[in-house]
């Protein structure tokens, strides 16, 4: 009995999702179901790698990961399962997964090739590959080695003499800003100068927090998250609303973010 995770952009509204489950329902036996999250933008496959990544280490060996994002048919589209970290991840073979495999040890990928199961219908390959798998079933059957994994081009910070230039990577459920810059570039860049955060609006951050229980309330403020990422935040207070930093700084995912030296 192993743990399937899902993630998607299916959202809310309509009954994608619930269509999606029931094949695993029928499938799986003793269905242990957990929802990463089903809010992904439409197709955007870079944020659904973004939050599967956040999250997968979290998770015990055995875990099988199934992203729906960008796994509608289409022309000369295929389908893999690969192990990393002894997890298993299920996803379209569209660049999703080499992303937030990059730091994992990877140790086997098949494309999927089920027999008796229609390739065009996602459903039901997904949940037949997870259900062989959660009841232990070899990797190996359920397919031959992929060939070629597809990856996608990331946008990386330009980190220059006296200034990492990066940009908002996502904004969540608070409206923090999260960006793509890590504490291992700023500690590089660092040497002993004065490190300050410049945002659209010409607003000027000086200030860093290791935790966001830490700000003032109402303060905008840069933190280090616990995935060690920027991230620009508005300090909470109980009860009171308080604009996220979306909001207050009229940012979105892609904006600019800047960090000078001086």
């Amino acid at each position: 009995m192993a743990v399937i995770t899902a993630t998607s952009d299916f959202g809310p509204k309509d009954a994608t999702l619930a269509k999606a489950k029931a094949h695993f329902i029928r499938r799986v036996k003793e269905l242990q179901w957990v929802d990463i999250s089903h809010a992904v933008e439409p197709h955007n496959i870079q944020q659904a790698s973004f939050l599967l990544k956040r999250a997968f280490t979290s998770f015990p060996p055995g875990t099988i990961h199934v992203v729906f994002v960008g796994s509608g048919p289409q022309q000369g589209l295929t389908y893999v399962c690969i192990k990393a970290n002894k997890q298993y991840f299920i996803a379209a073979n569209n660049g999703v997964l080499p992303s937030l495999l990059v730091d994992a040890k990877i140790t086997d990928a098949r494309a999927l090739d089920i027999r008796g199961v229609d390739p065009n219908d996602v459903f039901a390959l997904y949940s037949t590959a997870a259900a062989h798998l959660a009841e232990g079933g070899k990797l190996e059957l359920l397919g031959p080695v992929v060939q070629r994994i597809k990856r996608i081009k990331e946008h990386e910070p330009m980190v220059e003499e006296h200034m990492i230039r990066g940009s908002v990577v996502y904004i969540d459920h608070y409206g923090t800003c999260v960006t793509n810059i890590t504490k291992s570039m700023f500690d590089a860049q660092l040497r002993g100068r004065k490190p300050s955060v410049e945002t659209p609006r010409n607003r000027s951050i000086g200030r860093f927090y290791d935790r966001i229980g830490d700000v003032p309330p109402g303060k905008l403020a840069a933190v280090w998250d616990e995935h060690q990422h920027l991230c620009i935040v508005v300090g909470k207070s109980g009860g009171e609303h308080v604009k996220g930093s979306n909001e207050l700084l009229g940012m979105k995912v892609h904006d600019w973010v800047r960090m000078d030296f001086i």
